[in-house]
């Protein structure tokens, strides 16, 4: 699971400008930290996590406020119940929840202070296979994309979530390393010319197919990958996870997308308020953000190599410095931020008279937010 960043809009300026004088609206207060809950109950076979936070107001101070030390209980309408355990800071999770397609479950949720909340009862779906991951290249870049369907036409309301690896191999393959004002040869422990970067799922993706005929999602867009951008400059791969929804949680979600996505202009949509299936028993009135579904997950992993790509040039700055090698010089160089990558060498005394410098990102791929340890799946 990766968490969705759910923030809950509390206040909308507009401001304006007159012929002289600047219109400056009043500060609105911020409203209490409402519950935040966000997962899906995994109805096949495999781990379940929920994430309980609070809202908080966006300002420089900022932080994710984990619900912590709560009570977190599926409950099925069988009279079954089954109980997740909090792994991490706002985290509950459980191996294997057991639960069975079709029948109806909710989610219980008592916190430290003694407040309870319960979601209204969803039907456990089972989920399609993804057909395929596939692209397309245009003269603009890459467009990712999706297939699935549903031979019995029942499911209709789709969400995406995926999460990216790829390679990367630096400019310039370095030979040599500074250690303790001393430059030394690389073994091929130290190499560091080849690692993989990594980002996660950030936005919410949405299919449906139920103004169509046939449950079929063709080609739905993932992500685009603009021309000579990094990600494809070597070799790609995207984990696509899907999942199964009904309509009132296409619609939860539906509405997410437009108030965290489409605010930028005074043409855009105005946030609305967002209510999910989370209630407090309590107090009806009181918001609680999130929307609990139930579904089985099916994931694809796909890759793309820059060979499968038509003239694809990821173009890198990357100047070649010669540096005298003497301590000072070396040492002056490495601390504005270069690094060694190569040596000139003197014909007539064959020592090094010259070190090849160039910026760190050039030399040193972890420079570039890498990571040195090859994926298990690469």
């Amino acid at each position: 699971m990766r968490s969705l960043t759910i923030f809950l809009m509390f206040l909308v300026i507009l401001a304006g400008t007159a012929c002289k004088e600047v219109y400056k609206p009043d500060i609105i207060s911020s409203p209490a930290a409402y519950l935040v809950v966000e997962g899906v109950l995994n109805a096949a076979s495999g781990p379940t996590a929920i994430q309980l936070s609070r809202t908080f107001k966006l300002d420089d101070s900022a932080s994710i406020q984990r619900e912590r030390n709560a009570v977190v209980v599926v409950e099925g309408k069988d009279n079954t119940t089954r109980a997740l355990t909090m792994t991490a800071d706002g985290l509950y999770t459980s191996p294997d929840l057991g639960l069975v397609y079709n029948n109806e479950y909710r989610l219980r949720i008592t916190t430290a202070g003694g407040k309870e909340y319960l979601s209204d009862y969803v039907v456990a779906r089972k989920t399609p296979v993804i057909d395929s991951v596939g692209f397309r290249q245009d003269d603009k870049g890459v467009q990712v994309y999706v297939n699935t369907h549903d031979v019995s036409n029942d499911t209709r309301y789709y969400r995406w979530e995926y999460d990216e690896t790829w390679e990367i191999h630096t400019f310039y393959s370095s030979s040599f390393k500074y250690v303790n004002g001393v430059v030394m040869d690389r073994t091929p422990a130290d190499y560091v010319s080849v690692c993989w970067k990594y980002d996660e799922f950030s936005s919410i993706l949405l299919g449906t197919t139920a103004k169509l005929q046939s449950d079929v999602v063709y080609r739905a867009p993932l992500l685009f990958i603009p021309n000579g951008d990094e990600k494809l400059a070597v070799r790609y791969s995207i984990m696509v996870r899907q999942y199964a929804m009904d309509k009132p949680g296409f619609e939860f979600f539906e509405m997410m997308k437009k108030n965290t996505e489409g605010l930028g202009t005074i043409f855009d949509p105005q946030p609305s308020e967002i209510r999910g299936n989370i209630h407090s028993t309590s107090d009806p009135e009181e918001r609680v953000i999130g929307y609990v579904s139930a579904a089985s997950l099916e994931q694809q992993r796909y890759f793309i190599s820059r060979q499968q790509l038509r003239n694809w040039r990821f173009v890198e700055d990357c100047p070649e410095i010669p540096v005298l090698n003497n301590p000072d010089s070396i040492r002056i160089a490495y601390e504005g931020g270069g690094s060694i990558y190569n040596a000139i060498y003197s014909p007539r005394t064959g020592q090094v008279s010259f070190y090849l410098f160039s910026t760190l990102p050039c030399v040193e791929c972890p420079a570039r937010g890498g990571s040195l340890i090859r994926p298990t799946y690469w």
